[in-house]
């Protein structure tokens, strides 16, 4: 099995969460590397390994001041993400995921094939609300598990 590496760091909870509740998110320990590979991916192993970009373990969903988004926000509320990941033996991922800091129905995550049986492989998170996030990927015997605190900007 996979031992996680990295840093988690507690922080405030989201603004849709329950203000007592704190957040123990993820925080890669060191820059994802540039070039492609296992290393461009900033979390994880030699096994599993997850690309998180958010800054301070916060993925904002909805118009950033420049223009772009890292997530965005869906009619009905839900937030949809783009994670991209990397495989070092073979399996499919699957992402399974549950909110830490109040009800929620379970993420949702889309998958897409042909990309291989390893190396590379983008995926699509929704996270049905805001709040505090658990997400588990898993590739063959590998298992990877994160926490991302999911927030929504206001409108521009």
């Amino acid at each position: 099995m996979l031992a996680a590496l990295g840093v988690a760091a507690a922080g405030p909870a989201s603004a849709a969460s329950d203000e007592s509740v704190a957040c123990p998110v993820t925080v890669p320990g060191r820059p994802s590397a540039s070039g492609g590979g296992a290393r461009a991916f900033s979390y994880g192993g030699h096994r599993l390994r997850v690309h998180i970009y958010w800054p301070g373990g916060t993925l904002p969903a909805g118009m950033l001041p420049d223009g772009g988004s890292m997530a965005t926000v869906a009619q009905d509320g839900s937030i949809h993400a783009k994670v991209g990941w990397w495989r070092g033996g073979p399996g499919r991922l699957r992402i399974t995921g549950r909110r830490l800091d109040g009800p929620a129905s379970a993420l949702h995550a889309h998958v897409p094939a042909g990309y291989g049986a390893r190396g590379f492989q983008p995926s699509g998170i929704v996270f049905p609300t805001p709040g505090c996030w658990r997400v588990v990927g898993t590739s063959g015997d590998a298992r990877l598990a994160f926490v991302v605190r999911v927030t929504t900007l206001p409108p521009p």
